[in-house]
């Protein structure tokens, strides 16, 4: 598929010279997004991103393509970097649901770049697989890079025999998949996996030794999740709200450890360039003192400002988890995407890119809505486009030159 971004943020950074040794991953259940009885939550969302400041953002429980632009223009607004989203699919996974729900992630592209994207399918929800690099000092296209394989789902919900069946049919699809990568390249299996125990057979799969990579749980705390004689209540991430707020998302108090994010063994046993810090992974701001209450009875003797842990009650049923990524290398210096100075304008059924004159060629691409490339061009500003031939229906447009300067529009042809 080819790799473009459907809602772009379009930002001017000046060109600073840095070194980075941390990356910050978050992984994220948005709840729904953007659809729900509360408005304006890429508000609340922002206020969380302003304060955990990731690197790149795993996403589950999203609608539909606006709620990640939503993220993307305005939640992210105000976080250092340049952020792109991976391209939105809808689901492709029993496609039948009246709950047809997907995953994204959000990266800076001062730290990484998109090598891949693609998905998996399986019986309940898709899989998807993003292929990224890290932007090292001096990176060339002849010089080898570091990648890493994110891997972000949402296993079937709920207890029951048959609920943990499907779970584990996800799971396999993934340790399948596992037999086709690269096994130096490190990985991370990350998401909503809706697990009660550690001996779920899902559970196991994800783990078994005999699997072509080995995955592990970066903080090695097995038993029944569930139980309130589990000691460790602190890597609890559902649910936020004793009782549901808004008519949306679980109630019940923090009494479940549905969150995860697995890591490959190379990123725990200092092996390669890239490594996790068990130490840094966290339930954002559970400090174990309010199991089957309300995330906000968390407040007292918490790393976490009030402010922020209102708005984990508010924002999602879930916690986010959060840890971070050593490097050893340096990444590099970078000026993020340019803003282009063009603009896509439509008349009726035709385009033009409107801007400067002599500016060059411009590559255009039009896209279905599922990410399908449909058409594409080479033209200059000033040139008429007839798009006639195409259906009535929304489009998106993108338009790219050899400076890295892009632009994109939705279109409704009639």
């Amino acid at each position: 598929m080819r790799k473009w971004n459907l809602l772009i943020l379009m930002m001017t950074v000046a060109c600073v010279g840095w070194s980075q040794s941390q990356v910050k991953v978050m992984s994220y259940n948005v709840l729904n997004f953007p659809m729900g009885f509360m408005p304006d939550r890429q508000d609340t969302l922002k206020k969380i991103l302003d304060y955990v400041q990731p690197d790149i953002l795993l996403i589950q429980e999203l609608r539909n393509a606006y709620g990640l632009e939503l993220i993307l223009e305005e939640s992210f607004a105000d976080v250092p970097g340049a952020h792109k989203s991976s391209t939105f699919i809808p689901l492709q996974s029993n496609q039948n649901s009246d709950f047809a729900l997907q995953q994204a992630i959000v990266y800076d592209t001062l730290v990484f770049g998109m090598a891949e994207e693609r998905l998996k399918t399986t019986p309940t929800r898709d899989i998807n697989i993003h292929k990224m690099f890290f932007k090292e000092e001096n990176l060339s296209v002849t010089q080898d890079t570091s990648f890493l394989y994110i891997f972000n789902t949402h296993l079937k919900s709920s207890q029951g025999e048959n609920n943990e069946q499907l779970r584990l049919a996800a799971a396999q699809i993934f340790v399948n998949e596992l037999a086709n990568l690269d096994p130096d390249i490190p990985i991370l299996f990350g998401g909503d996996f809706n697990l009660y125990t550690s001996d779920e057979p899902a559970y196991q799969l994800l783990l078994d030794e005999e699997n072509a990579i080995q995955m592990e749980d970066p903080i090695n705390a097995p038993g029944n999740w569930t139980s309130s004689s589990y000691p460790f209540k602190q890597i609890l991430t559902q649910s936020t709200r004793f009782s549901q707020i808004y008519d949306d998302g679980a109630g019940g108090g923090l009494d479940d450890r549905f969150d995860f994010v697995l890591a490959s063994s190379n990123l725990l046993d200092g092996s390669g360039p890239v490594s996790l810090d068990p130490s840094t992974y966290v339930a954002l701001s559970n400090n174990g003192t309010c199991y089957n209450q309300n995330i906000t009875q968390c407040i007292e003797d918490n790393d976490v400002p009030s402010e922020i842990i209102w708005a984990l009650y508010y924002m999602s049923d879930h916690l986010p988890v959060v840890f971070d990524l050593e490097l050893d290398f340096t990444l590099g210096t970078e000026n993020s995407p340019a803003k282009a100075d063009v603009a896509i304008l439509q008349y009726g059924n035709a385009i033009m890119l409107g801007g400067k004159q002599n500016e060059g060629l411009w590559s255009i691409q039009l896209y279905d809505l599922n990410g399908r490339m449909l058409d594409a061009w080479n033209r200059s500003t000033g040139s008429m486009i007839r798009l006639d031939q195409f259906e009535t229906g929304i489009y998106v447009v993108l338009a790219e030159n050899d400076k890295g300067e892009r632009v994109t529009r939705k279109l409704l042809l009639q």
